[in-house]
Order: C-alpha cells, then structure tokens, then sequence
C-alpha cells in the first residue's frame, strides 16, 4: 500500500502541479483566488482516496458527490496534460527555429491564450464525454462454424463487460443494460469480468435485476481485476446472486457450444488465489469439435490456445475510454477493441466495456453491449 500510495501521489500530485504552474502562468491569480485554487487541487488530489474511504464507511452519498466531482476531473486534468504538453512542445519548436529565422518567433503561444483555448476544447471534450458515456449501443456480429450440430438453429450470444457498478455506475445503467438484454432475448448471456467497483454492500440490492434474467443456455461470467479489487468473496456473492455461473480455470458445455473462463491473473497485485490455468480450461475431452468460446479478461492471446477455441471474449481496454488516451492504451493492449482474426480457426473480440470507470467520460469510445450471432454453415 505504502509502494502504491508513493506512485500516486508522486505522479498524480506532478499533474496537479503541472495545472497549478500553468494556471498561474496564464492567469496570475493572488491572495484567495490562489489559496481557493490551491484547496481545489489538494482536495482533486485526494478526492479518489476519499471516494474509498467514504464508500467504505457507508457514506454512500458524499462518496457520489465526491466521485462524480474527482473523477470528472481526472479526465479534464488528463486532457489539460495532454494539450499543454503539445502547446508547449510547438513553443520549443518556434524558440528553436527562431534561431535561425527571428521572425518565427512571433508564432509563439502566449499563456494566457493558449490557457483560454485548452480551457474552451476540455469545456466541449467533457459536454460531448458526458453524453457518449449514456449513449449504450448495441454492437452486432455474426460469425460463421462449422462446428454447430447440422440443421441447428443460430445461437444468438450478448456480452457485458466492465460495467464497473459502484457509486457512479448504478441504477440507470442497470435498467440500460437490462432492458437491451430483455429486447434482444439471448440465447446465452456471457460477462467478461469488472462487472463491480469497489465496496459491495450497498450495491447487493442490484444483483436482482439480473437474477430476473434467465436465458435459455445460461449465463456465465469470469473474473476482472475490480472483483479481487472489490473483495473476491463478495464479488462472487454478487455474482451468484445475479444469477451468474462464475467460470474459474474451468469449462462448461451448454447446448450446442463450450463456454470456458479463467480468472484475472491476480496474484501479484492483491495476494489472493486467481484460476489462470487456460490449458486446462480448454481441456475438451469428450467435447471435442463443438464451437468453444474463452472468457479471459485481459486480451491477451496465449499461442499454446489458439485453436482450442473460436471466439474469446475480453474487454479491460474500455479502448482507451476517452480520446487520446486510445493510443498509449494501444500499446500495452496489441487487440484493443472490436473483432480479430488470430488464425488457426480462433477470433478475439474486445469490448469496449459497458460502463465507465473513474471519469464518468467517454469519447469516441462509447460503451456497449454486444450481441454475436453464431451461425452454422451447411
């Protein structure tokens, strides 16, 4: 915790100062306006630890107040980031050229206009984040086998993923994602993990909702990193009280097609038992030949896997979850978001997530709920 908290505030606290020099640079504030832009930031810096604290101690309301409040700024600090890097690297740039050709100089950025700019872009970001982040879509895809049994119907699957229920996640996202999946009649309704974020109690009532949803070939979950984060044990309460068969390191055959599933590899960061083994979760035995489908998390590809299965199911990216932040995401994550071939008979499709998690933001990333039609093919 110690490590973790250091790493925080260390880069965390940079950022704000990043904001606070820019911000006086541009602005020039004095007495209370520099002590109120002071408070704001120390408070914005510790706001997502106070959202915890405060969720724990079942203060359910100020932890709203206070997520909604933080994690808003979060994304507007990261945005600020961003734009400022770019403004003051052009800077260099023209003081660089200036050099050689004086009269470049004049394209320099001054503080206080390029301050107002950013401000105005961040202002448009957050109005158009807000509203991408409430707009559920619903993603199609269909994908043809061979391996369904001959002259059985299609098998129509939906995908939730990183829904991250919590104190900013709640009700409403719950009757969006409910009333898609009563509409759209799955045969099989498959959850690829951070369906929770953080404390569970208060949001044990929710699980109902889902409990009313029964689809005939069932309905089976994995693990994300949120339910070690959340507490393992009462994440998979929650879980089985959503109506939920939580796959971990195992494998289950229902109607024509294998579902499979392992755990976020969690070991290293909460020191609490993870199901990773995916060798052993494909093991066929006598279902050998049926269409199979791994829920993991985290996309990764292990190549030992590939043609074990046709279709794996991830999401964890939330593809960056608002721009630009797509492409460094991109680095860490080879298959970000949508569908993959990787050979071998075997696909990836990685959601895009169907909730938000920290900034209640999204930008050209909007959230999901993905229905696959799998088809046989004569």
């Amino acid at each position: 915790m110690l490590i973790f908290l250091l790493i925080y505030f260390g880069i965390y606290g940079s950022m704000h100062a990043y904001f606070f020099w820019k911000t006086v640079q541009a602005l020039q504030p004095q007495g209370w306006w520099l002590a109120l832009l002071t408070g704001f930031l120390l408070l914005m810096l510790n706001g997502p630890i106070l959202v915890r604290v405060l969720e724990r101690n079942d203060q359910i309301l100020g932890a709203t107040a206070m997520a909604w409040v933080s994690y808003t700024w979060m994304a507007i600090l990261l945005w600020f980031l961003s734009m400022g890097i770019v403004r003051d690297l052009w800077n260099t740039g023209v003081r660089a050229a200036a050099l050689i050709t004086p009269e470049s100089y004049r394209l320099i950025l001054p503080p206080k206009p390029a301050y107002i700019i950013i401000i105005v872009l961040i202002s448009a970001a957050t109005v158009l984040g807000f509203f991408e982040a409430r707009d559920l879509k619903t993603e199609r895809i269909t994908i043809k086998t061979q391996l369904l049994p001959p002259g059985s119907k299609p098998v129509k699957v939906a995908q939730i993923s990183d829904v991250h229920l919590g104190v900013i996640e709640g009700q409403k996202r719950i009757d969006q994602i409910t009333s898609i999946i009563f509409d759209e009649k799955p045969d099989l309704l498959l959850c690829t993990g951070d369906f929770m974020d953080g404390a569970i109690p208060h949001l044990n009532h929710m699980s109902t909702y889902f409990a009313a949803i029964n689809p005939p070939l069932g309905k089976f979950a994995v693990t994300g990193n949120h339910e070690f984060y959340a507490g393992l044990k009462e994440s998979l309460a929650f879980l089985k009280d959503a109506g939920f068969t939580v796959l971990r390191g195992e494998a289950v055959t229902t109607g024509p097609v294998r579902v499979a599933g392992v755990d976020f590899p969690a070991e290293r960061q909460t020191s609490q038992l993870s199901y990773t083994d995916e060798g052993a979760a494909l093991d066929m035995g006598d279902d050998a030949g049926l269409f199979t489908i791994l829920l993991k998390h985290q996309p990764f590809i292990e190549e030992s896997s590939l043609g074990r299965f046709q279709l794996q199911l991830s999401g964890h990216t939330h593809k960056g979850q608002i721009f630009p932040f797509n492409y460094p995401v991109k680095l860490r994550y080879r298959y970000l978001a949508g569908l993959y071939d990787l050979g071998r008979g075997s696909r990836i499709y990685t959601s895009r997530g169907t909730g938000t998690w920290g900034p209640p933001l999204r930008l050209f990333a909007p959230p999901e709920v993905t229905i696959f039609m799998i088809e046989g093919v004569d």
